[in-house]
């Protein structure tokens, strides 16, 4: 590691909304702890207090935000939040109708605008003599960086979800080509407001004897998103050949990224930590723990149905007496955290749960904890609940601040999230930081964090997309509280000696120093 304290400039394009936002706060404050001089340079979005608002979520840090709320407005009265003079950032999951498309939607007119902005931006507020640059995520920021930070060592970081971009891409790209066609033509062709576009998907398909799994690809995909995919496939293997050293969070995306970036060398690979602080076991009595339910549910509701604004799913007093058992008693709680996107598999969950409750007795509850606002993939969770019968038992506590997910772990009984490909899933170490076992699949980062049996076992892992084998294990979990008292003893351990914050920052320390050595 360096000898001594030195001067980080960082940066992210994307106002604080994911996990590699909690990555930035949680890596700068460690080394700003150390003694060492760190600038940030991130999106902001809202106004002061919320979970958007730059400097509320960075709050302690030196930041230099980028204020997107004007390209919030120009595409609130229907303009392109591309073209304002400090343009909104793309995104590299489709979230329907929002001021950041997917990157495959972006033209490269409008790319170079957003590479203009941000390398205007750097300019202005850059540090003078920087010693190390650190990046996240690849996009157009790595050529604005090139362009105002020459000579300087750089590291970039990439959380997973640009990996998964260029896959789905790469994919698209590919088929078109089978298909002998281009992606403008799938897009006219088959866009999703042609009523017979099913029809003439499968045209397509039977005409270039298509799999069943290409197939579905063709049907499903909205292809009108998907016209720049090969100009945004160039940029970011661009961006990543202007990364300086490449740090990814997972094994599963060391390897992902080697193959889809056509790398010689293999990305490190630096885990993200967990405060061990915050997320520590703290378990509330019953009537503590029916409390806080009433405050996230009733007190201040965030919930909230498609188109409509956080709140607008609410619960009343009565609702809450639903979570109790005959008797009397807290019914067994299930956490699920993150956002409603396809990744993850949030109806393989509301599937497997109804078949979970009616095996038990008591029946579990399921409470949603999370989804940006206005943000999903799919159908909205609300209305498959109503769909499968099961709006009885699940409840919807909307986005709420990292400061309260401790607490939100600690209420539950066992985390599930069955996400595939999960980049790295720091919820996953900060639900076996609280002491609550978690649920998982076999893919990403949890099949290498979390540890499935033995004597260390620390939680569970199932089947991608497997119903069955998610509800079985969620009967057995549940069934057996010895067991998940042991998982939860493991998992606190395990996540103390391998994950904390003070461990992830050293493995940065050395990527920086190697950056400036080589």
């Amino acid at each position: 590691m360096p000898s001594s304290t030195l001067t980080l400039d960082s940066a992210i394009l994307f106002y604080p909304r994911g996990g590699s936002a909690q990555v930035v706060r949680y890596l700068l404050r460690e080394l700003d702890a150390r003694g060492w001089t760190t600038r940030l340079h991130a999106g902001s979005l809202g106004n002061p207090g919320e979970p958007s608002h730059g400097p509320t979520f960075y709050q302690g840090l030196d930041l230099h935000p980028y204020d997107y709320n004007g390209a919030h407005a120009a595409f609130t009265h229907g303009d392109n939040p591309q073209q304002a003079t400090l343009p909104f950032h793309p995104s590299y999951e489709d979230r329907g109708h929002c001021p950041d498309p997917l990157f495959s939607t972006v033209p490269p007119t409008d790319a170079d605008h957003l590479t203009r902005a941000w390398t205007r931006h750097l300019t202005a507020h850059r540090t003078a003599h920087p010693d190390v640059l650190h990046l996240h995520h690849l996009s157009h920021l790595q050529t604005s960086a090139h362009a105002v930070y020459p000579g300087v060592p750089r590291v970039t970081t990439l959380h997973g979800t640009e990996l998964k971009l260029l896959d789905g891409m790469l994919d698209r790209v590919r088929l078109a080509k089978r298909c002998a066609t281009s992606l403008t033509e799938l897009g006219h062709r088959l866009h999703t407001d042609n009523p017979d576009r099913r029809t003439e998907a499968a045209r397509i398909a039977h005409s270039a004897d298509l799999s069943p799994d290409d197939t579905r690809l063709l049907t499903e995909t909205s292809w009108h998103k998907w016209t720049h995919a090969p100009y945004w496939t160039a940029r970011l293997r661009q961006a990543a050949a202007q990364a300086g050293r490449l740090a990814v969070v997972s094994d599963h995306d060391q390897r992902l990224a080697q193959r889809l970036l056509r790398l010689d060398t293999a990305p490190t690979v630096i885990a993200n930590g967990v405060d061990t602080e915050r997320f520590r076991p703290a378990r509330p009595d019953p009537d503590q723990r029916l409390e806080h339910l009433r405050h996230w549910l009733v007190t201040d509701p965030r919930g909230w149905a498609p188109g409509r604004p956080p709140g607008s799913i609410r619960y009343t007093p009565a609702d809450l007496k639903r979570l109790l058992d005959a008797r009397g008693h807290l019914r067994p709680i299930l956490l699920w955290v993150g956002r409603f996107l396809d990744f993850k598999r949030v109806p393989v969950l509301l599937r497997a749960f109804a078949a979970t409750r009616a095996r038990l007795a008591p029946a579990p509850v399921l409470l949603m904890w999370g989804g940006y606002p206005g943000e999903y993939e799919g159908p909205h969770p609300a209305d498959l609940a109503e769909e499968l019968g099961i709006t009885d038992s699940v409840f919807f506590t909307g986005w709420r601040g990292h400061e309260e997910l401790p607490t939100g772990l600690n209420c539950a009984d066992l985390m599930v999230a069955p996400a595939v490909d999960e980049p790295f899933g720091m919820v996953y170490l900060e639900a076996m930081a609280c002491g609550t076992p978690p649920i998982a699949t076999a893919t990403g980062g949890p099949a290498r964090t979390v540890i499935r049996a033995g004597p260390k076992a620390t939680g569970w892992l199932v089947a991608p997309d497997n119903t069955r084998d998610l509800a079985d294990t969620l009967a057995t979990a549940l069934l057996d509280a010895e067991e998940r008292k042991r998982r939860s003893t493991n998992g606190r351990a395990h996540i103390q000696a391998t994950y904390s914050w003070a461990r992830t920052a050293e493995h940065y320390l050395a990527a920086y120093d190697d950056a400036r050595t080589s």
